[in-house]
């Protein structure tokens, strides 16, 4: 949820602020308070970690339909398809909250490893799982790149997730909602979420965003690409929100914090001085970035 003053958007989840929680929290600690109303006591964290970790693997003829998907396919396609296929054989009649929270971990635990997979896949490399990764964020890099990541990679993708964790009614929660509001399941729910976050008017503007920054390329370009593309008439992907009209999405103040540390862990600065540029230029011509940037 986000509480609105003049020209000032602030976030809060379940009354946390949410600049503090991506400050001093995890992203496991964000999900327990999301899903049960507060933040865990050291024991409730453990036990919660362990419960995700336990379920990081999916079953079997879900693997299986990450093995045999085509490898053109779009990575979002596949965790769509995966994500129906884990309802398939469990009994669905138990809507107690118990039940349907297990489910959410279930489905949460196994993406990390959906994705990862397919991505190594298709590239020849054999599916990893990573039992010793101490948290989400790191058996994700881990199961992707088949080599533990660096710390400050693994908080910048932890506090990513965070970010990303609510942002209230937005399309594809309001999908999900549409669909258990028929008491359909939870499987089928979050499925068509994804359906919905794949669109390019959605969480598909990430992809359009970053292939944005290869065709520019070099930030000494910017001012003329996107000259260029506002005299098409084409938009500037990672730019423009229905939410934010007159200002950036506040949780950029985070995320340019994030990609400068790992700019210079990494000690290359390419791909944030070609955002910033962006942002300075597009912002002067009264187009405001968004989180997609």
């Amino acid at each position: 949820m986000f509480k609105i003053q003049p020209g000032l958007f602030i976030y809060y989840y379940r009354g946390y602020d949410l600049e503090e929680l991506a400050q001093y929290s995890t992203f496991e600690e964000v999900a327990y308070l999301l899903w049960l109303g507060r933040l865990p006591a050291g024991a409730e964290l453990e036990r919660f970690k362990a419960e995700l970790a336990g379920r990081r693997k999916p079953p079997g003829h879900v693997d299986e339909a990450v093995r045999i998907a085509p490898k053109n396919a779009e990575p979002i396609d596949v965790l769509r398809t995966a994500v129906s296929a884990m309802a398939l054989g469990e009994d669905l009649s138990d809507r107690s909250p118990e039940a349907e929270l297990a489910r959410g971990l279930k489905i949460t635990a196994a993406m990390p490893y959906i994705v990862a997979s397919f991505d190594r896949l298709r590239r020849g490399s054999q599916p990893l799982h990573p039992e010793e990764a101490k948290s989400h964020a790191e058996y994700f890099l881990w199961a992707l790149r088949g080599e533990r990541p660096m710390e400050k990679e693994v908080r910048a993708l932890d506090v990513m997730l965070i970010i990303y964790a609510e942002h209230s009614m937005n399309n594809s929660a309001f999908t999900a909602v549409t669909v258990a509001s028929t008491l359909s399941d939870m499987y089928a729910a979050i499925t068509a979420a994804i359906a919905s976050l794949k669109g390019p008017l959605h969480g598909g503007a990430n992809v359009d965003a970053a292939k944005m920054l290869e065709e520019v390329g070099d930030a000494k370009i910017v001012e003329s690409w996107v000259d260029q593309q506002l005299s098409r008439g084409r938009r500037i992907p990672g730019f423009g929100h229905r939410l934010y009209k007159k200002g950036p999405d506040p949780r950029l103040k985070v995320l340019r914090r994030l990609a400068r540390d790992l700019a210079a862990e990494r000690e290359d600065f390419r791909w944030v001085e070609i955002a910033e540029r962006l942002e300075e230029y597009a912002t002067a011509k009264g187009i405001s970035p968004n989180t997609d940037l």
